[in-house]
Order: C-alpha cells, then structure tokens, then sequence
C-alpha cells in the first residue's frame, strides 16, 4: 500500500512537473496557453472602459495600452502594436467571424452587469427606466430581444411607433459593434437602439442619439449633456460620477489574442472560416487595398495609422475620391455618415462597408490668438442650444434633407468675417443655384449675422485650410472639420456642433451580399443601355442647365481669361526688364537677373503661388487672383527673358551700326530697328509659353480662386459625374488658347516683313 501511495505521487509530480515544463516553454516561445501569460505584455483597452480598471488592479505588471475606439483595439492586436486586449462577450461573437486572425485566450475574467447611466440627483429619466425594464422583462419583450440580438445574431432593427408627442430625449451611445450598437444602412442598430426605442415610446418621447467615444460617456452624463446614456458596464468608479439603472445584461470579459500566438489554437472557440470571394466583407479586407483619402484629412491619418499596409491615395477633392473609386482606381474611401448617405442616395453604385470606424466631434477654427472671436461663436452655439435654433440650423441639415438655405438679413455694421470652407458636398458645404449652402453656411452665417458682420466665404481645397488660418487669410475655417490632437496644436476650435460615426464605403460591386453586385448587375443587363445621344443630352441637363450651372462655367471662364492676359502683360513687361540686366556688363545689373531666371525657372509655378500667397503676401488681405496674376507673370517672365535675349542676341551686331550711321540714337535703334526684328524671330516660341501659362492657371484653385478649373471640380462634386464637366472644362481650354493663338498669329503676321510684301504684291 505503501509503495502504491508513493508511485501515484510520483506519477503525479512528474505528470505535473511535464505540464509546467510545456507550459514554460510555450511562454518562451511567446505563446500564450494561459490568461497568466499575459502579465508583462501589452494589453490595449478602451479609455474609461470597465476592462481598463480590471487591468489596472489585476494585471498591474503589463503595459496597458489605451485606444479611443473599439476597432483600434483589435487593429492593435493585429498589427502587433498589443500582445491582447480585453472584450465583452457579446462583441466577440462578431468580432470573430469577421476576423478569423485573433482567438479566445482562456475563460471569462470576471463578469460585469450592463445597465444605463443617468446625471447623480435626477431621477426623471433613471425611475421612468428601471418601471420599463421590469415591464418588458415580465411581459416577454426582454427576453424577446435577448434572444434575437445575442443568441440568434439578427442585424435589423424591428419598426417601433413611437408619436413623440412629448417631446425629444437625448441618448449618449458608443459604437462598439453588433449585437449592440452599430450603423447599418444609416440606421442605428443593435439591442442598445431597440431599448431606447421601447423607452422613448413608453414615455412618448423620440431619442435623439449622440454618439460618444467609451471614455466619454461617463462625463457626458455627469455633466448633463445627455439625458442617458447607454450602455456601460456598472462599476463602483463610475458610480461615483453618475446613477446607474438597473441591469440591463450581465456579461462576461475574455482576453483576446492573436491565433498564432496560442500555444494551442486547435483549442480556442472554432470561427467561421474568412471568405475568398474576392469580396468587401468588413474593414478588416481593406488591408493591403488602396483607399482614398481627402489629402489633409482626419480620414488621411486614420487609414496611414490603422492600414500601413494598404496603399492610402491622397486626392485634393471629394469629386476625386469618388471618382478614384468609381473608375477602379482606388478600392474603398471613408466619409462620415451624414455625407455617405447623401452620396448612397445621389448614387447608388456605392455601398457601405463593414462597421462605423470611428467618430469625431465636428467644430469650427480660429488663430491661436483670436480667442475673442472663438469666445463669441461659443456663446453662440450655447445661445441656439437653448433656443431650440440648433435643431432648425444643424441637426435639420445632418439628419434631415435640407438643401435650401434661409433668407438671413444682415445689417453688416462691423465689416466682414472672412471664412475659409471647402466644397465637401452636402449635408456640410455644397454650391446649388450658384451659392453655397449646407449645414456650416448657414450656421456660420447665422453667427456673422449676430456679431453684425457680413459673411465672405473663400472656397479652397481642404488641405489649405488650417495654413490659410494660420497665416491669416481668413478668420476661421468651417468645413465638417474633425477636432483632433494634432491640429490642435496648430489652431484652436470652437466647442463641437456636431459629432458623427464614420465608415468604409467602396462599389456596391465589390461588397460581399450587396444587392447590386448580383441580382441588380444582371437584371441592369437585360435592360437595353441607353443610346449616346440620351446620356450626352442627360449630362448637359445636369452638369449645364440644373442649377444654373452654366454661370458657374462663364464666372470661371471670365477669371481664366483675365488672369491668363493679365499675367502674360505683366510677365512680357517684366521679362523685358530683366532681360536688359541680363545683358548688362555690369555684373551688380547682370548677376541678379542671372539669379532671377535661374530661381523663377527650377520653381515649379505652384510651389511659387503657394509662396506668394501664404508667405510674401501672408498678413495682407490681397485679391487671390492678384495673387495668380503676379505668381504667374513672374514665372513668365523668367522664360521671356530668355526668348527675348535669344533673339535680340541672333541680329548681326551691324544693324546696331547701320541705325546708328543714319542718325538715330541707341533707344530709336532699338524700337525701329532691333524690335520689330525680334518680334518676328520669338513669336513662335511665345506663342508656345503663352499656352502654357493658359494651361498652368488650372492651379489657382489652391488659393481659393474660383476658375474654370474649380467650376468643373464643383460640377462634379454636386453631379458625380467624371466624364462630362471634365471633358467640358478641356474643350473650353483648348477654345480659350485656340482664340488667343489666332491673335497672336494675327500680330505675327502684322510684323512679319516678308508676309507684307507678300500681300502687297499681291495687290
């Protein structure tokens, strides 16, 4: 008996001894067999989140990493920026079929009750909560939505009546995923949405939904500006800021880790297998595409930092992101929800893709040092939230179809308030009837209207806005612009208006279960194409004639024109200056001319209209197409002092002597004798700088100019149409150069002597 007891427990310590040694050299390997073998890691969580305070207490040793939004959790995780991170059971089941590189790491760490939290002292909302909860929990309801969110997976949200005949209530939610809260479709989703549906139709109220990031829940509620907010994990920290409901779902939390990392994988929860159609299924089959981007954007740095891997294409408009996608040559871009429906809707070739991103809070810019300006449009925005103005100005553009923009009478006494905005389309900034309109305009124009100064709005290309503040070309910048740190320490901004959930969008065709990348495709080919001239007279209908855009074109054919003509005088008067000092003997007239032409002629003629226009013109209020002007004539003339030397160089030096002989001085030699000689040898190649300089005016759209160019661009903002405004825009520059050649060829012809004799022996 004995020698049995002692050979078990022999067994037992070597069995045990074997374990520990498998589980040591697992942990060496940098595999994970055990929740334990995280202490020391990277562990990333959501800032403020439940998780984060467990972590702190009981993984004191690791690094814990915090992220703003749900997906930077897991893209830290499958980036290698963290070894784990902390999720609720209830977003795991999506997370893992729509990820099949990350897995489950043991069992749950510690359960946590989910419930709704409300400002301490006001019980108005909290009691009218807990009565709802115990009546869809003893009627059936509760269990109902349990069943059809967490265990069944449904992804639509059922039609709840509600009158509202009470008013709006204001609800606090974080976009943490399905089953819980999500955007599908530009509908909220998820059993959050439905139990705040049920309660505002319990107490006739609508809820009216902001959607605030993990960390910021607690203080939106604490500081009153949301009625409720749902929902977050009850914790003791967290009670001593706000009132919790009763529970409303208790959940457990696991670690979450990437697959290849387990030291037994066969042994974590089986996933569905990732699909290899080819197909958008989440965000996730964006790594290593190429995605769109507005250059200057919040969308620029969050797809750089979350996608290293994919190729990010940075372009100047939002017509050229579209289009980038429309034409194959990009994959997928990001818009935030309120502009993505409005493209949806004016063009149902596109389609969402996968979960909101993100969310930013929108808000207006100023100079660091005009905190008098920012101080008055603050006291503003709080003057309409409590009037009720804010609804009728902001929210009826964001969440409405609002397109028409509201008789404002101004008296203008104070002068004017510069506003740089770009043309991001609607809900934010749109041109329409040839005047801007969208939910920025009008609420800037609402403000200017307070302070009694007369709005004066500069349309340039987004990446220029915060360098056109900064160097003072305008008093502030609104334009759906996101606070965010690192323009925060460039500028400062106003309070947020408005905050909005942001998402992947991509050609219904490539989306795995769109409508249209199937059934809609075929059913499309069955139908007879329409014929060439139908869509030439629908293109011209709506890029020429609907809206009266057709002004639009001319305004910016007129400024083409002028600044083409003006430049080109002021190019050819200048040029002539300096080729003189080129000539000179004297090497303090000489050597600077030198310069001039070598400088002027290795800058590339934007970099120099950016110079001019934020540095040497920076603190001066100066028309942007004197800008153009003066950049331009000073490009050509570099060039023309050049053709102009060359030629006056390849007259023999005895017509100087000759004109000399008969009597004449120096300067009637050159005007009688050497000009008209030039004249004729540099036409030709005048000719040819002159149509470039045409063609380089498309450029001054980067200073705000409104040209022939940024007409075009415009177009195609509102009419997503490439094709037509592009093709348009090229035939009217080949018209404007085609008549200009004929001009100078007319002056060719007057001074050449040859064609003179021509034509008079011919008479």
């Amino acid at each position: 008996m004995c020698r049995a007891l002692k050979f078990l427990i022999a067994c037992l310590w070597i069995s045990t001894t074997a374990l520990a040694g498998a589980s040591e050299q697992a942990t060496q390997a940098g595999l994970y067999s055990t929740p334990a073998d995280l202490h020391g890691k990277r562990i990333a969580v959501a800032v403020g989140s439940a998780q984060e305070a467990w972590l702190s207490k009981h993984y004191a040793d690791s690094v814990i990493l915090q992220y703003d939004t749900i997906p930077d959790l897991v893209m830290a995780v499958t980036a290698g920026k963290a070894d784990a991170t902390l999720k609720d059971a209830g977003t795991l089941k999506e997370l893992l079929r729509k990820n099949d590189s990350v897995a489950i790491l043991g069992d749950s760490m510690f359960d946590s009750p989910l419930a709704s939290g409300f400002e301490k002292g006001h019980p108005e909302f909290r009691v009218p909560f807990n009565h709802f909860l115990k009546t869809i929990r003893d009627n059936g309801v509760y269990a109902d939505m349990i069943d059809r969110w967490i265990k069944q997976g449904v992804s639509k949200m059922p039609r709840i009546e509600n009158r509202g005949r009470n008013g709006t209530f204001t609800v606090g939610v974080s976009l943490v995923g399905l089953p819980f809260a999500s955007i599908q479709d530009n509908v909220p989703t998820g059993l959050f949405f439905e139990f705040m549906e049920r309660f505002g139709a319990s107490i006739g109220k609508t809820p009216k939904f902001q959607f605030l990031e993990v960390g910021g829940m607690v203080a939106a509620s604490a500081s009153g500006k949301v009625d409720m907010i749902t929902a977050l994990f009850d914790t003791e920290e967290r009670r001593k800021k706000i009132d919790f409901s009763d529970p409303i779902y208790t959940m457990g939390n696991h670690f979450v880790v990437l697959k290849r990392n387990l030291a037994n994988p066969n042994d974590s929860t089986p996933q569905a297998p990732k699909a290899t159609d080819g197909k958008l299924h989440s965000a996730e089959d964006l790594h290593g595409k190429r995605i769109a981007v507005l250059m200057g954007s919040a969308y620029e740095s969050y797809a750089t930092k979350n996608f290293p891997d994919s190729t990010v294409l940075q372009f100047q408009t939002a017509a050229d992101v579209l289009e980038s996608i429309k034409y194959g040559k990009a994959d997928a871009s990001i818009n935030d929800l309120d502009t993505l429906r409005v493209i949806l809707k004016a063009d149902p070739a596109f389609g969402e893709v996968g979960d909101v991103l993100f969310s930013f809070k929108t808000a207006a810019g100023f100079r660091k040092n005009e905190d008098d300006l920012r101080a008055k449009f603050n006291a503003y925005l709080a003057t309409i939230r409590k009037n009720g103005d804010y609804d009728q100005i902001v929210a009826a553009w964001l969440t409405g179809e609002k397109t028409e923009m509201p008789e404002i009478p101004n008296s203008g006494a104070n002068g004017e308030l510069i506003v740089g905005t770009t043309n991001l389309g609607l809900p934010t900034v749109a041109v329409k009837d040839n005047k801007l309109v969208g939910a920025d305009i009008e609420l800037v124009t609402r403000f200017a209207a307070s302070i009694g100064k007369t709005p004066k709005f500069s349309v340039m290309d987004f990446g220029g806005l915060i360098a056109a503040l900064v160097s003072g070309k305008v008093d502030l910048i609104a334009s759906g612009i996101f606070v965010t740190e690192e323009r925060l320490k460039k500028i400062n901004f106003s309070d947020p208006y408005y905050e909005a959930g942001n998402k992947f969008f991509a050609l219904k065709t490539n989306i795995a279960g769109s409508q249209n990348s199937n059934t809609a495709a075929g059913a499309a080919t069955e139908q007879s194409p329409p014929s060439f001239l139908s869509r030439l007279k629908a293109s011209f209908e709506s890029n020429i004639l609907a809206e009266k855009r057709y002004l639009m074109i001319l305004e910016g054919l007129k400024t083409t024109i002028i600044i083409s003509v003006l430049a080109t005088l002021f190019g050819t008067a200048l040029g002539g200056v300096i080729c003189f000092l080129r000539m000179s003997s004297n090497v303090w007239l000489n050597a600077p001319a030198k310069a001039y032409i070598a400088i002027l002629r290795g800058t590339p003629v934007l970099v120099l209209l950016m110079l001019i226009f934020y540095v040497v013109f920076g603190s001066v209020n100066i028309d942007p197409v004197i800008v153009a002007v003066i950049a331009f004539g000073m490009n050509f003339a570099a060039y023309f002092a050049e053709i102009f030397r060359s030629g006056l160089a390849g007259i023999e030096r005895g017509q100087t002597e000759a004109g000399i002989a008969m009597g004449l001085t120096t300067t009637q030699t050159f005007i009688h004798v050497l000009l008209p000689q030039t004249i004729v040898r540099i036409l030709p190649v005048y000719k040819g700088e002159f149509i470039s300089l045409v063609k380089m005016t498309s450029i001054v759209g980067y200073i705000a100019v409104h040209d022939l160019t940024k007409a075009g661009d415009i177009i195609r903002s509102r009419t997503f149409d490439a094709f037509f405004p592009l093709v348009m825009v090229a035939v009217l520059y080949f018209l404007i150069a085609a008549v200009l050649i004929q001009g100078l060829e007319y002056l060719e012809r007057k001074t050449d002597p040859v064609a003179r004799r021509r034509k008079g022996g011919a008479k």
